[in-house]
């Protein structure tokens, strides 16, 4: 499973070759980024000073799912990025939690100009209203109720949320295609549902989240905990995301990483064909 280089030729929801599907990280910083405002350790110097993959937007994903175009979180800047990264059409959004860093950016979608599918448990769905960040959206979004451990249907593929805890409601979701399964693990703490550790068993891929290397917290996974949960799991292969500037620099964190088996870190712009 290789960053693969987007064809000019081919839409980017295009499926050809062998591929299941195509996964790419528009984003895969936290919530302040890389650099961090008006920080000044050595990670953000670094990243201001070098740029390339140094550079981390706060976290955004888009799965190409054969003819369905899933988007996953929009954080303030998402017209930026999809702009950046040449996405040019969308069918639907799924949301994973309330936290600014992943929804704030989804009132740039009342300008989007196409109908799009919002994919929101029922209970987000009603916070967002409350606090005016759908109200653009009438005309645009077609919200479909997510309910955890409740599969969706698009075509071949099923898509089921499952709860993580976070401090607030917050959602990982299962893809399958077949016998292929690929597990998205936003912000999570390692305490896992007894749920959230069957669906990721022996999964093909899983995406989680790792704002940090080795320090623990109640709301996140680090680095070492995904390299944990992978082994525990039976899970085949690992992508590491939503990096902060507390963890090691991509150089850092990617030859860290190559001692172990199937093992990347994702960089902004990264396209994986799986």
């Amino acid at each position: 499973m290789a960053p693969l280089q987007r064809h000019p030729k081919d839409g980017f929801g295009s499926r050809y070759g062998d591929a299941i599907m195509y996964i790419h990280f528009l984003g895969t910083g936290a919530a302040e980024g890389i650099p961090a405002i008006n920080c000044r350790c050595a990670h953000c110097v670094r990243a201001r000073t070098q740029g390339g993959k140094l550079i981390r937007e706060r976290n955004a994903i888009l799965f190409s799912l054969q003819d369905y175009e899933l988007l996953v979180d929009t954080p303030p800047h998402i017209g930026e990025l999809l702009a950046r990264h040449g996405v040019e059409h969308i069918d639907g959004i799924f949301l994973t939690h309330e936290h600014y860093d992943h929804v704030n950016g989804i009132v740039d979608f009342a300008y989007w100009g196409e109908r799009v599918d919002l994919l929101v448990e029922q209970g987000l769905h009603q916070r967002l209203k409350r606090q005016g960040l759908l109200a653009g959206l009438k005309q645009v979004g077609f919200h479909l109720v997510c309910r955890q451990g409740v599969a969706v249907r698009f075509d071949g593929f099923f898509i089921t949320p499952f709860a993580v805890l976070h401090g607030v409601p917050c959602f990982g979701l299962a893809i399958y295609y077949e016998d292929f399964k690929v597990i998205y693990l936003s912000d999570s703490s390692v305490e896992l549902t007894h749920q959230a550790r069957c669906l990721i068993r022996g999964a093909d891929l899983l995406i989680a989240n790792t704002p940090f290397f080795d320090r623990s917290g109640n709301e996140h996974l680090n680095v070492l905990d995904a390299l944990h949960l992978k082994d525990d799991l039976g899970v085949k292969r690992l992508i590491l995301t939503h990096i902060n500037h507390h963890n090691r620099p991509h150089d850092e964190l990617e030859a860290y990483v190559e001692e172990f088996e199937n093992v990347q870190v994702a960089y902004d712009g990264m396209l994986v064909k799986v």
